[in-house]
């Protein structure tokens, strides 16, 4: 008898089937119901390995027994006559049949019912959690706060400007603390007027603790109401309310900011010295002064900057010994020269750098003189001397987003690209939402190539001010570079109406150019032949700014007119010539002799050389 015959005839290989069948229907029922009820996932795996590990003793026990009319007997003990074999096979085979249909039974309404409810389960809690993290955000430090403009409740409109000046000095105050990171001003006040909760504004400024209050001025008398909220638990950590004499106005800073470093267990570095205010003046004209200045400052804009120049001016006419604002003076015209051409730029400089020095004499703790003297020494090319005295700014007030901005440009213009962007990823985390530092930040991403990212960097800036210059250009240029010419287009005319109605043509007229629609010779040779500040000139064509010129002259297929545009911004002080060194887009003329001279003029490394000069070599 063949091994096959007695295996049939033992019904071992029915027992096989029906046991395969059985324990594949019991592993699907525990798959789908044990972890209805929580049961951790090593248990399912634990009845599949026990199913495996019986098949063996099944198989056995089928050889060995078999079922007879007086139940289960050793198949050695069982004579033919007692044997019914044949009715236990077809019994086995009735079960069999049975088990396999109601497998299939529940494999089907679990694939066609409990599966897609399942699917559907897992991308609700999916979503869910991706949603709540989302709305959680990174995690943020503790020692993290924002100062939000102190609301104006004396019922008249022109003492707005005091009470953001408060919160101001607060900010400031705090600002100068090792272990604390205080968002800008620019971002923190961008949130003015809004009607947002707080735990929305501390997510998009990245903070814990965010500090609010109302200023209420009278006459003489003053009441500031201040309050610390933990936006991570939604509870009020301090509050009080300071109901004094304007002349002590500089204490009530003070004491405020005290207030908070208690409650977050810092020591505030920026505290003055007995009887020395924090805002460096017991004079309320000239402070009052000062304050109205500033707050035009960090506009950006020329008429708002001669505005503040004026205003801080009369401030230290009022204190001749106002150290922070001979510091405002030096933060306005070391910038003057970007965005105003009625005073040499050189003059500008000299000027930034004489009230700096003003400033320090007087007080050698404040942060912005450096400041002033890091980016007027930039424009110097002296540039070992620029990273020195804006490392020294950053070391007084660890906050202070500026200062991370100017430095994040100095090394980009020394061809330290990586350390350019580092420095720029830091200042747009201190001030999320300011538009010239996301203006810098994306051009530091252009000179990497990054393009897609200085794209998106600037799409979320013109997401708070739609009208932006910096960033509208910087969008357009990486438009036209792309080919996209519909949205260079759109985006110079918004440029246009933005800062420079004289231009209107100048969208059509370079995409029609680009897209072989006119005379893209003509048009360079007339681009070409602007002044580095054209943009500036009211009556010009151009809204484009001169280190953008020679990445347009290269897409118009002139390269020797691209080249000779940056000889000549290297000639200017104040032209910005490295900007347009570093963009990827000088890559054709780079290796160029003339090119080399220019590298060497501007007393900085080309950090696309080696990579792009070993190839042609």
């Amino acid at each position: 008898m063949s091994l096959f015959v007695e295996l049939k005839r033992r019904n071992v290989i029915r027992m096989a089937g029906l046991y395969l069948v059985g324990a594949w229907l019991l592993t699907q029922v525990a798959g789908t119901v044990l972890p209805m009820f929580g049961a951790p996932d090593w248990l399912p795996r634990s009845v599949v390995i026990v199913l495996m590990l019986g098949l063996i003793p099944a198989l056995v026990f089928s050889w060995v027994f078999e079922l007879t009319p007086e139940g289960i007997r050793r198949d050695a003990d069982v004579s033919p006559e007692q044997s019914i074999a044949p009715q236990t096979a077809r019994r086995m085979d009735r079960l069999i049949i049975a088990v396999l249909l109601v497998a299939l039974t529940f494999f089907g309404f679990d694939k066609l019912v409990l599966s897609p409810r399942r699917d559907a389960a897992l991308v609700v809690a999916t979503t869910q959690a991706v949603t709540a993290k989302s709305a959680a955000g990174p995690a943020v430090d503790s020692h993290s706060i924002a100062v939000l403009p102190f609301v104006n409740m004396s019922g008249d409109a022109a003492n707005e400007y005091f009470s953001d000046g408060i919160s101001e000095e607060i900010l400031n105050v705090l600002a100068r603390t090792v272990g604390l990171q205080v968002a800008a001003r620019t971002s923190s006040f961008s949130f003015k007027g809004k009607n947002e909760e707080v735990p929305d504004i501390a997510r998009k400024l990245q903070v814990r603790m965010v500090l609010e209050g109302s200023v209420r001025k009278q006459d003489d008398r003053v009441r500031i109401t201040a309050q610390l909220i933990d936006a991570q638990k939604g509870y009020h950590v301090w509050s009080q309310t300071y109901d004094r004499k304007l002349s002590d106005i500089f204490a009530i800073q003070d004491e405020i900011a005290k207030a908070i470093g208690d409650e977050l267990q810092v020591q505030i570095v920026g505290a003055p010295e007995a009887g020395k205010p924090s805002a460096g003046t017991r004079n309320l004209e000239a402070y009052d002064l000062y304050l109205r200045g500033i707050a035009l400052w960090q506009m950006r804009r020329e008429n708002e900057l001669w505005q503040a120049a004026d205003l801080i001016e009369k401030a230290v006419r009022v204190d001749p010994k106002f150290a922070q604002g001979y510091a405002g003076l030096a933060l306005v015209y070391a910038i003057m020269g970007d965005y105003s051409t009625r005073m040499p730029y050189a003059e500008t400089l000299a000027r930034a750098t004489d009230f700096s020095e003003r400033a320090l004499a007087l007080d050698s703790s404040l942060p912005e003189p450096y400041a002033a003297l890091g980016t007027v020494a930039t424009k110097e090319l002296r540039r070992v001397t620029a990273d020195a005295l804006l490392n020294r700014s950053i070391e007084l007030r660890p906050s202070f987003a500026t200062a991370y901005q100017w430095r994040g440009t100095l090394l980009m213009c020394n061809g330290d690209l990586a350390e350019g962007l580092a420095s720029l990823e830091r200042a747009s985390a201190l001030d999320p939402r300011s538009l010239i530092v996301a203006e810098n930040h994306a051009f530091v991403l252009r000179t990497l190539g990054r393009d897609a990212e200085a794209n998106s960097r600037c799409l979320r800036a013109l997401e708070i001010d739609p009208g932006y210059p910096g960033c509208l250009e910087d969008v357009a240029i990486i438009a036209l570079q792309s080919g996209d010419l519909d949205e260079a287009r759109s985006m110079l005319e918004r440029l246009a109406v933005a800062q420079k109605p004289a231009a209107a043509a100048q969208a059509r007229e370079l995409t029609e150019a680009l897209a072989g629609r006119g005379d893209k010779r003509a048009l360079a040779r007339r681009y070409a032949a602007l002044p580095f500040d054209s943009k500036f000139d009211a009556t010009s064509s151009n809204a484009l700014e001169g280190y953008d010129m020679p990445t347009v002259l290269m897409l118009l297929g002139e390269s020797e007119l691209a080249l000779g545009y940056v000889e000549r911004l290297a000639q200017n002080t104040g032209a910005t010539g490295e900007w347009g060194v570093m963009l990827p887009a000088m890559d054709p003329i780079r290796c160029d002799p003339r090119f080399l001279a220019v590298v060497e003029k501007l007393k900085t490394k080309d950090p696309h050389a080696a990579k792009v000069c070993g190839k042609k070599g």
